[in-house]
Order: C-alpha cells, then structure tokens, then sequence
C-alpha cells in the first residue's frame, strides 16, 4: 500500500478520479482541494459525483479552510477543513508521494 496526497488547485474532478481509483487498488489517498477546486463542495455543484465517487472508494478528502470560505462555500461534513499548516505537515511527515494539479 501506498500513502499518497493529490493536491487540486484547479482540477478536483481528476485528483478525486484519479484518487478514488489508486484507493479501489488499496492505497491510502488523501485528496487536498486548494484554491478554485474548493467550488466542488457547492451544493448542486455539476462535479458532485466526482466528489460523492471518491468518497465511496475510501479518499480522504480535505479543504483548505481559507480557500472556503473565500468562495462561500457550504461545508460538506465529510470533508475536512484544514489550515495550510497541516498541509504542510502532510507532505512533509506523512504522505509517501505527492502530486499537485
């Protein structure tokens, strides 16, 4: 099994695809939504089921707070919120491989 963080600054539906199908195979994925990616979390947004898909496969799926709010987003309580800082620590202590879109 692999860990892996898949960082979406501007591509979440291919992160969250891409991620859902390294977690069907058994890896651990986290899925980081920076930026403009955060829009998926709108309700009705159209990529809802990329969102929903990766979810199901077993991604964690965690949102820059900031980058949130920022868009006025609503808080879908399965993803995580999070400050760059545990980012930071992510790629830095716990992630074997990253890659950002």
């Amino acid at each position: 099994m692999t860990t892996v963080a898949l960082l979406a600054s501007q591509q979440p539906v291919e992160a969250l695809t891409l991620g859902a199908e390294w977690a069907r195979a058994g890896d651990d994925i986290t899925v980081v939504l920076l930026d403009g990616a955060t829009a998926i979390l709108r309700d009705g947004h159209a990529a809802a089921g990329a969102l929903a898909g990766a979810r199901d496969a077993g991604v964690t799926i965690w949102a820059h707070d900031a980058a949130a709010a920022e868009r006025a987003v609503t808080h879908d309580t399965s993803v995580t919120l999070v400050d760059l800082d545990r980012v930071a620590a992510l790629i830095a202590e716990d992630a074997a491989k990253v890659q950002w879109w």
